[in-house]
């Protein structure tokens, strides 16, 4: 796929991979939907950084908990694109709540896979031929490789990699779907970290450091351009699941 020119929306666009996903894209040409949910300094940041690469950005505040935001962001896209090549689904959560409490799981679940279906199924009436759909999901999500400490997340990552690989089956030819599998990178969804404290997580990675948003990014580019990867989970974990399993 040429880049240049597709509509893409990526999810969770305010900070960390996702907003260095729908950069990246815009770089490459995209028009850009993003959404975001509390951040809004860091969408207008996100917005801004688009807008140095003269193409189309529009940000919409989407609480993906509530489909009733979700029915009204895919209306905004109809509205103004009409129809969209590239859906990035990228935002999530990953703690809070106790390991077992039936409330949190539903919660964790309802961002990190039931969104997902949701713009997936609503996506799929407003895609053009050939599109991509690219999941953003977890080392952890990995066989054995979940991490007992977050057993919720764990298991919807490696829900939403069996959705990844049997959506592919489901939709070929005509719309490919991939998923990314990130180890530690330097997101905000680590909450407030000293330089000491992202050396020290750097280390459990074969690389011995943590990884960037905007390496993720690369290897979302390359997918997405890529018409010869369908129903892949890509590790881009720095080596962590070799260390770790």
């Amino acid at each position: 796929m040429q880049l240049k020119n597709k509509t893409a929306l990526i999810t969770g666009a305010s900070s960390g991979m996702g907003q260095a996903i729908a950069i990246a894209l815009a770089k490459e040409g995209c028009n850009i939907f993003f959404t975001y949910n509390s951040n809004k300094k860091g969408a207008d940041k996100t917005a801004s950084e688009i807008q140095k690469y003269s193409v189309n950005v529009t940000s919409v505040h989407v609480d993906l908990s509530l489909e009733s935001d979700i029915v009204a962001l895919f209306s905004i896209l109809k509205k103004n694109a009409g129809s969209f090549d590239i859906l990035v689904n990228n935002a999530g959560i990953n703690k809070g709540g106790h390991l077992l409490d039936p409330v949190f799981w539903r919660k964790l679940f309802e961002i990190d896979l039931f969104s997902i279906v949701s713009c997936v199924q609503k996506s799929l009436d407003m895609m053009n031929t050939k599109s991509k759909i690219l999941n953003i999901t977890s080392c952890y999500g990995d066989e054995k490789g979940g991490y007992k400490g977050l057993i919720a997340y764990s298991a919807a990552k490696a829900a939403l990699n069996s959705f990844t690989r049997t959506l592919a089956k489901h939709l070929a030819p005509n719309i490919y779907v991939n998923a990314i599998a990130p180890g530690y990178v330097d997101t905000p969804l680590w909450g407030p970290m000293t330089d000491d404290q992202k050396i020290k997580e750097g280390k459990d990675q074969l690389i011995e450091r943590m990884i960037q948003p905007e390496e993720i990014a690369d290897i979302s580019i390359a997918i997405l351009k890529s018409d010869a990867i369908n129903g892949e989970v890509v590790m881009v974990d720095g080596g962590i699941s070799l260390k770790t399993i």
